[in-house]
């Protein structure tokens, strides 16, 4: 799978080096993980030419997993993505110079998705439940919610591993896990395998970067100007899809790949929910990553929060009164 990946990028940049000097544009490949409406704000900026205002020539990257996205990112080849906040944490632990620079989501973006016969979170004593891959924002979910309840995750609570949405909503139908964290619009395909919300994890209280902008500091420092610009077109973007709801499904509805008025109003309704205006990051989500991040990395103990993120793109831009004057507020 690495290799195609790599196959993919490589092809891409050829392109982008092909492309006629004249050109002025900033070229930017830009990585994303999945098909959530989490990363609306992505899709719109780019079919709505937001990135093209701010005199970037983009290009959208699908790589489905947060360590994958970082490998790629650290071999060069992506200069920019959007992943799960913890898979930036985990590359800085192991000693690269990664770093979220702003959030898309800063809470955990999931719908606890159950088969009927799971009326609460103590109901799930003594079963099995799914989550991504270890590490991942949909395991730190599933374990918040299960020790809230006083759940000991992997021994009152089987965790098992399903490699992605699909997989989850697969083994719900076939009763090989009761429940699992989901996202839109994959969480009407475990409303189709029989599950029902048992909970709203954005409401529960909790702060964590459910998916954030990241990259190498080197990259950051080399590139100011290009990444304000890049923030500015986004957030632009998050505008458009509070205020636009028919231009934000077109977008959707590519990048979801779904023609069905349901998928796109579930995904739109999803994402108008989540996505944060302006895209601050989030110390004490931060924390809550790295209290998780202890027991498989001992290197996580006593870390500051703020060695993780760099705010100052951000502040920068809402300093120069860019997001009053975009939200009038």
């Amino acid at each position: 799978m690495m290799k195609r990946i790599a196959a993919n990028i490589a092809a891409l940049l050829v392109f982008f080096c092909l492309a006629p000097f004249s050109q002025a544009k900033d070229r930017l490949a830009v990585g994303y993980t999945s098909a959530s409406g989490v990363f609306a704000g992505l899709w719109i900026a780019q079919e709505a030419k937001l990135f093209d205002k701010y005199n970037i020539d983009s290009h959208m990257v699908l790589i489905a997993s947060g360590s994958l996205m970082v490998q790629s990112m650290l071999g060069g080849d992506l200069p920019i993505s959007a992943a799960a906040g913890s898979a930036s944490v985990d590359a800085a632990l192991a000693g690269s110079d990664m770093t979220m620079f702003g959030t898309l989501v800063k809470v955990p973006a999931f719908y606890i998705m159950a088969l009927p016969e799971i009326k609460s979170i103590e109901d799930l004593r003594g079963k099995s439940v799914g989550v991504t891959r270890f590490g991942s924002s949909t395991d730190f979910a599933m374990r918040y919610i299960l020790k809230k309840q006083g759940l000991e995750p992997g021994k009152d609570v089987a965790l098992l591993q399903t490699g992605d949405l699909f997989g989850a909503a697969a083994m719900l139908k076939t009763r090989a896990i009761v429940a699992a964290p989901f996202s839109s619009p994959l969480n009407l395909k475990a409303e189709e395998a029989g599950a029902r919300t048992l909970m709203n994890m954005g409401k529960a209280g909790v702060y964590f970067p459910h998916d954030a902008f990241m990259a190498r500091r080197a990259f950051l420092s080399a590139n100011e100007d290009l990444v304000v610009r890049f923030i500015k077109a986004y957030s632009e973007a998050v505008y458009k899809l509070q205020n636009d709801p028919d231009g934000s499904k077109r977008a959707i509805k590519k990048y979801v790949r779904a023609e069905d008025p349901k998928t796109l109003d579930a995904v739109y309704r999803y994402a108008v929910d989540y996505v944060d205006r302006i895209p601050y990051n989030s110390r004490e989500g931060v924390q809550e990553v790295l209290n998780q991040t202890v027991a498989r990395n001992p290197k996580a103990k006593g870390m500051a929060p703020e060695s993780f993120y760099d705010d100052h793109f951000v502040k920068e831009i809402d300093a120069s009164g860019f997001y009053k004057q975009l939200w009038g507020k």
